[in-house]
């Protein structure tokens, strides 16, 4: 059905949050604030940075406070984080199907560097991160770039991701969205498709 799948990575190919967590506590504990890891959690499943501005740093400028939050958790997840189990899987499947995997990140090259680590990085054709100057999903600026330069149709290009700004920024492009959503998260997106694992897109794809 779908001949381009394009993912998300944190909460999707790579299970991100709980050292984005870990990293969020660390840095409220350098600066004295309170919080729980329920809390911290849920607020970093909408995105770091409302996660970051909940909090009262007591500085004028939270770009300072952000860039501390990367430091602590890029050097955390080069240590600690992991791929989800059937992330390779799912991405060999579909290569040895005739089909393309893209990768569509808010993250910047920390995710190449992951997946160097993990032996996946070869299953993907092509990527679009963070450091590049697209505005963020949903805006589908990015997506419209990635399928242009690599001849997508966007009725055969699915994409994937854990949150539903992922959804839709593939809808706002042209192209059908799968949630990944294993903890409920987003019970009313409106996705054309939902999985619960990874290895569920076989039926899709």
């Amino acid at each position: 059905m779908y001949q381009n799948i394009v993912y998300d990575f944190d909460g999707t190919i790579s299970d991100t949050y709980p050292i984005f967590t870990k990293a969020l506590l660390e840095l409220l504990k350098r600066h004295g604030i309170a919080c729980d890891y329920d809390t911290c959690y849920a607020l970093l499943k909408v995105s770091v940075g409302v996660a970051i501005r909940h909090f009262d740093w007591g500085v004028e400028d939270i770009n300072v406070i952000q860039h501390e939050f990367h430091e602590i958790h890029d050097a955390m997840a080069m240590e600690e984080q992991r791929p989800y189990d059937d992330a390779e899987e799912i991405l060999r499947y579909a290569v040895e199907h005739g089909k393309k995997n893209y990768l569509y990140t808010h993250t910047d090259t920390l995710a190449y560097r992951l997946l160097e680590k993990w032996g996946l990085r070869h299953y993907f054709s092509d990527a679009i991160d963070g450091s590049m100057d697209f505005p963020r999903k949903p805006a589908p600026d990015a997506l419209l770039y990635l399928m242009k330069k690599n001849q997508m149709v966007p009725a055969e290009t699915l994409m994937v991701g854990d949150r539903d700004i992922d959804v839709d920024a593939g809808h706002n492009a042209g192209t059908a969205g799968c949630l990944y959503d294993y903890e409920g998260f987003y019970k009313d997106a409106s996705a054309d498709h939902f999985v619960q694992k990874l290895a569920e897109l076989k039926s899709i794809l």
